[in-house]
């Protein structure tokens, strides 16, 4: 799975040409590279501080420890002052060493993480202009920030409009909680969390592979959350990526070699999860996944050769025989040459939510949205905005059946540390507020009418909006309409009467609240 955002990408390699009377020597500096290499940056900056007793003014000391404190939760305004010290004594570029780049560029990445892009961006300009062009790998980088702040400078400029509230110490702790996953009702919420049990098998010092927890909705609150049963947890890292509407399937991940997708099935309990067949799972990566509301399609996502980028999503439908067809490729307008993960498929199967790299990201994975065109392909992806989307990572993007709210992950202050789960709530008359309508079909007999058809239309211009299935043991069927509209209801049956009936979805009063879905009057086909 995905491990938490590092601000810190070491593209140059750090060079030793010190004067021994002035400068440290190369063999205070090894023991502080050797912690810094296995990320203990605490560990790394109790040695940096007694060094530089000696040194205060040495450059290098002053960017190692700022690279500490951009690692560092919390951290980035001392690394910002390390970084500044560091680059007030390197400049700009030297050519006996790369410890000036360095610090520039980590001083980029530290305005940028703290909203300041033009000043990230006038470091990183200078820097473009000052590196020789032959250093392709360093361009490659700065150019990558330069493209994280001119997105961001955008963005910032045209928030989007939302409520954002934290799921509280029920949900969240000190440590990384993500990968939301909801039930159609939203009293089901299941996430993953690298959080310390109560074993005293296990040290204090380091953290426990992830595994899945799960709360449940009762009167106005979430249950405090507890680990799901053994089924699903083992000792390695096991992680939630999908849950169908009515939280009787889930799908999740396991590292159990290169990384794979298993589903598991509620019966009292959840079953010993299986691992899913090919074309989904390879002798590559597969890290996260999303199943259609009717479970006949899956988008995942796989490091598999041939892609376009590092990791890519792909798409796969099942067949007649109940089997998976072929992998699909998402196009470049959705993959790119960077990593894309949590993929989410809307349930009416027409948006893919997904993070990436890529496109116009304003730093790390942003949320951006793909819609299903009338041609079948998909559109270029398009960023959600700010402030969903900030300069570290936001992941795990997962909207309601009614499209209302949404469940996300994402490093922000205010939370309870690292990553924490969030839900956002969208005003009533947003464009994304929709509503849940469902109701039964049943024959004269009392049968479910499963051979009815069920087409939406607008009612003031016709247009068409989609067309709908009862459910074949229960009659049900379940249709997500945009709010505030009026609409022509038709259902047609072979060698039944057809049913007109007109029906309007108001919007809600009160967005905040979670409700559940509108059900008509259950009609009988004669």
């Amino acid at each position: 799975m995905i491990k938490r955002y590092s601000a810190i990408c070491l593209i140059l390699c750090i060079c030793f040409s010190l004067d021994a009377q002035k400068k440290p020597r190369k063999k205070d500096i090894i023991p502080i590279e050797n912690l810094l290499s296995i990320d203990a940056y605490t560990q790394a900056i109790g040695q940096l501080t007694i060094l530089q007793r000696k040194y205060p003014d040495d450059g290098h000391l002053h960017l190692l420890k700022g690279i500490c404190y951009l690692n560092i939760d919390y951290k980035t305004d001392a690394a910002i002052v390390s970084l500044e010290k560091a680059v007030d004594e390197l400049g700009m570029y030297s050519e006996r060493n790369d410890h000036a780049i360095e610090a520039n560029y980590h001083l980029a990445q530290a305005y940028h993480l703290t909203n300041r892009f033009e000043d990230a961006l006038q470091i990183l300009s200078t820097l473009s202009d000052t590196v020789p062009k032959n250093r392709t790998n360093i361009h490659s980088q700065i150019d990558l920030y330069i493209g994280y702040c001119k997105n961001a400078i955008e963005l910032t400029s045209q928030p989007v409009d939302f409520r954002i509230t934290n799921l509280g110490q029920a949900i969240n702790s000190e440590y990384d909680e993500h990968s939301p996953v909801i039930s159609g009702n939203e009293d089901l919420l299941m996430f993953t969390s690298n959080r310390l049990k109560r074993s005293k098998k296990q040290k204090n010092t380091i953290l426990p592979p992830e595994d899945i927890y799960t709360s449940s909705w009762r009167e106005g609150s979430w249950l405090p959350s507890v680990t799901a049963n053994s089924n699903l947890n083992t000792d390695r890292y096991d992680a939630t990526c999908s849950l169908s509407s009515d939280g009787k399937t889930l799908i999740i991940y396991r590292n159990q070699g290169n990384g794979d997708l298993f589903i598991s099935q509620m019966d009292k309990e959840w079953s010993e999860p299986k691992r899913l067949p090919k074309p989904i799972n390879s002798p590559y990566e597969e890290s996260h996944a999303s199943l259609s509301l009717d479970g006949n399609t899956i988008v995942f996502t796989s490091d598999r050769p041939n892609g376009i980028g590092q990791k890519d999503m792909y798409l796969s439908k099942k067949l007649p025989d109940g089997t998976w067809g072929k992998a699909q490729l998402f196009p470049e307008s959705v993959n790119t040459q960077l990593n894309e993960e949590s993929p989410f498929l809307s349930y009416d199967g027409n948006t893919l939510f997904f993070a990436s790299e890529g496109h116009s990201s304003m730093g790390g994975f942003d949320i951006f949205k793909s819609e299903k065109l009338e041609n079948g392909q998909w559109s270029k992806a398009q960023n959600i905005g700010y402030p969903i989307n900030t300069p570290g990572d936001d992941l795990f993007y997962i909207p309601t059946l009614d499209g209302q709210r949404v469940y996300f992950a994402s490093e922000r202050p205010g939370g309870y540390g690292r990553s924490d789960i969030y839900i956002i709530e969208y005003p009533v008359y947003d464009e994304r507020s929709l509503a849940v309508v469902a109701g039964y079909l049943f024959t004269i007999d009392g049968l479910p009418s499963s051979d009815s058809e069920i087409s939406i239309h607008y009612k003031e211009s016709n247009a068409h909006i989609g067309t709908y299935k009862p459910q074949r043991n229960t009659g049900k069927y379940t249709m997500i309409l945009p709010t505030g509209v009026v609409y022509q209801m038709t259902i047609k049956t072979p060698g039944k009467t057809t049913i007109n009936r007109v029906i309007e979805i108001p919007y809600q009063e009160n967005y905040r609240s979670k409700t559940g879905a509108t059900f008509l009057d259950p009609m009988v086909i004669k």
